[in-house]
Order: structure tokens, then C-alpha cells, then sequence
């Protein structure tokens, strides 16, 4: 009966012990022991209706841990673009999109490193009408958009990405004879990040 005393008063010491060494709650989420961000510029060359398209825009995102990027960006059309759709044949055409933006960076410390990205969000395209001088817009169309980018460590506080990336276009349904297809297209593109990395 002692031993047993003793042996249930043991493992009663053992657990207090071992809880006092480690109390806390493991999670799938922890808070980040370094939280960094950058702002900046990105051009994305690309194709809208099959012609050649120039987007301008920027990214401002925060990096947890040197990694997991989460941040914003926006991205708007700069040169004329004519329809090619019969039903709108050399009307103007005008496109933008912004959103969530996600990624993760391997190997960050690297002067030359990688980085894979995704930008989801909501676009706005829009065609001018001639006839009845109006524009036609559809401006709930969903774009996602993954990438993969060779990042540059120029300096502690300024990275260039060049990358590639495919737009995706969903809900395309406000146009006669155009569709999701018409929208979606590859690109590459370039980004300046001004910000803290170290």
C-alpha cells in the first residue's frame, strides 16, 4: 500500500513538475517573433482580349518570421486597349483589380532567393460604347492570380522581384460574346520593395 502511495504521489510530483516547465498551449497559429513589411511599385506585363496589356500598380505587404507574406495590392491598366469583339469592334477598353495579397519567401537571408505568391481580389472591367457614349462595366469579376519571383537583396531595406505569374478571371457575364477565357492570361512582371528585411 506504500508503494503505491508512493508511486501515485511520484507521478503527481512528475506532472506538476513538467507542467511548470511547460504551460503553455501548443497551437497551430503562435505569435510571430518577427514581424517586418515593405511598400512599392510593381509593373505586370500581360494580355487583355489577346492584346498586348501594361498594368501598373503597387504591393504593400508585412513579412512574419522572414517568411509569410500577407499584405494588399492594386493593379490598373495604362495603355488603350480596342476591343476585338464584334459586338464592341475598336471600342475602348479599361481594366483594374486589387485584393488580398499571400506568399511565403524561401530562404530570405539569400542575396538571390525565391518567392511563390497569390493575389486574390476583385476586378473591374469596363468598355466604352461609342454608340450610346457609355461605359459598360462588369465590376464583380474575381481574379486570382498565382506567381513565382526571383527576389534580389540589394540592400537591408531594398529588394527587386522579377517573376511570372497567370491571371485567372471568374464571373465574366456582364459583355455579349466574351467570357472568363478572354481575361485570364500569363504575365511577368517586376517589384520594388522598399521596406525592412533584416
Amino acid at each position: 500500500m506504500k508503494r503505491i502511495f508512493a508511486l501515485i504521489l511520484f507521478i503527481f510530483s512528475a506532472g506538476i513538475s513538467l507542467a511548470q516547465e511547460n504551460n503553455d498551449i501548443e497551437t497551430l497559429f503562435t505569435k510571430p517573433e518577427k514581424i517586418r513589411g515593405y511598400l512599392g511599385p510593381i509593373t505586370n506585363i500581360t494580355t487583355l482580349d489577346g492584346e498586348n496589356a501594361y498594368m501598373q500598380g503597387f504591393n504593400a505587404a508585412a513579412i512574419f518570421n522572414d517568411h509569410l507574406i500577407v499584405g494588399f495590392y492594386n493593379l490598373n491598366l495604362e495603355n488603350n486597349i480596342l476591343s476585338n469583339n464584334d459586338e464592341y469592334i475598336g471600342d475602348i477598353m479599361d481594366f483594374e483589380h486589387r485584393g488580398l495579397l499571400l506568399g511565403y519567401i524561401f530562404m530570405p537571408k539569400k542575396a538571390i532567393h525565391f518567392s511563390a505568391s497569390l493575389q486574390t481580389g476583385r476586378g473591374n472591367l469596363e468598355i466604352y460604347d461609342e454608340v450610346t457614349d457609355n461605359w459598360i462595366e462588369d465590376n464583380n469579376v474575381f481574379i486570382l492570380t498565382p506567381g513565382i519571383e526571383a527576389e534580389f537583396n540589394i540592400t537591408k531595406f531594398f529588394r527587386i522581384g522579377i517573376g511570372a505569374n497567370y491571371r485567372f478571371a471568374v464571373d465574366v457575364d456582364q459583355f455579349e460574346n466574351y467570357d472568363n477565357d478572354n481575361f485570364s492570361a500569363p504575365g511577368g512582371f517586376v517589384s520594388f520593395k522598399f521596406g525592412w528585411f533584416k
